[in-house]
């Protein structure tokens, strides 16, 4: 029997057999979502009930886009029935691994993506360090230095049009003047996480929860380095002291460089952004307002204000 080699106009067909039939014929399957190309990492700890129902709200959003409409409908279309239409699949699995490694990695005392420590620092975690975890690094990358693929880099992007998140970019300077990129502080917006569905005072209690064993944690390190504790609080007066009496430039603190959250590049993203921000605090506000209410009850709320964003933009040129 001869062998075909299936082909796209001219160049050979990229995917094997197998994959017909799925989404885009790359091996997605819409039913399934790509929840499997996780990678959470290991921790002595089990997470946080509430954080594992954030997690799970993540997974509840890939099947019920309409939980997150400022992000499942950004283009702002509609159906012929009149009903905002959802973004594809693909680009919804996406989103949603990126936002579980978010969340994987989040600091609910301050909603900072990254890892407090301590003595008093925070590590911030790297959009590599997230496309490991959510499984979109960059074809052939090296695991050591771990790059973010175009699918990574197009969906982080839609989360922060829709108000996931603040991005706040750092640079150090180096002793020849030159600027050294450092991991931006990702900040994730507290409304968005209720417009998701967690509960306003649930939330709440989970960042003091949070708060409150950081301070222990920084208590008993205290006590047990109490040297450095010493050291630190000296370093503090010292540069209160030189910059009260003036000169001393070099005991200047550092200052970070650049806008305290970026921009996006297209003016229009950049508006649909700031409307996305109203609508999830307008949401956390309804949500709060009325908790015995269901997710469809208040996306019907918060509608009456803000309806779809092509509408509401609409409106605002009237």
């Amino acid at each position: 029997m001869p062998h075909f080699v299936l082909r796209w106009g001219k160049a050979a067909y990229r995917h094997p057999g197998k994959w017909w039939g799925t989404g885009n014929r790359c091996g997605h399957d819409p039913q399934k979502g790509e929840f499997d190309r996780l990678n959470r990492p290991t921790t002595q700890r089990e997470l946080p009930k509430a954080q594992q129902k954030l997690l799970e709200l993540v997974r509840r959003y890939y099947e019920s886009p309409a939980l997150l409409p400022t992000l499942s409908n950004l283009n702002g279309r509609r159906n012929l029935d009149g009903n905002p239409r959802s973004n594809r699949s693909e680009a919804r699995a996406a989103e949603s691994l990126v936002l579980s490694a978010v969340i994987q990695f989040l600091d609910f005392a301050s909603l900072r993506v990254g890892t407090p420590k301590a003595d008093g620092t925070f590590k911030p975690r790297t959009c590599g360090e997230l496309a490991k975890v959510a499984g979109l690094l960059a074809p052939n990358c090296d695991p050591s230095y771990p790059q973010p693929s175009e699918r990574f880099w197009r969906a982080w992007r839609r989360l922060k049009i829709a108000g996931a998140f603040t991005v706040h970019q750092i640079a150090e300077q180096r002793p020849d003047g030159t600027f050294r990129a450092r991991p931006a502080i990702k900040r994730v917006n507290q409304d968005f996480l209720v417009a998701l569905g967690m509960g306003y005072a649930k939330l709440t209690e989970l960042r003091n929860w949070a708060s409150r064993a950081l301070k222990r944690a920084k208590k008993r390190y205290d006590e047990q380095f109490p040297a450095e504790g010493d050291a630190k609080q000296a370093r503090a007066s010292l540069i209160a002291g030189k910059l009260a009496g003036g000169g001393g430039q070099s005991y200047k603190p550092k200052e970070r460089r650049g806008p305290r959250d970026t921009p996006d590049v297209n003016p229009d993203k950049q508006r649909q952004r700031e409307y996305s921000l109203m609508v999830n605090r307008w949401t956390a506000e309804v949500a709060q307002a009325n908790p015995n209410a269901s997710p469809r009850e208040i996306r019907e709320l918060v509608n009456k204000k803000y309806p779809p964003y092509r509408v509401w933009l609409a409106q605002q040129s009237e």
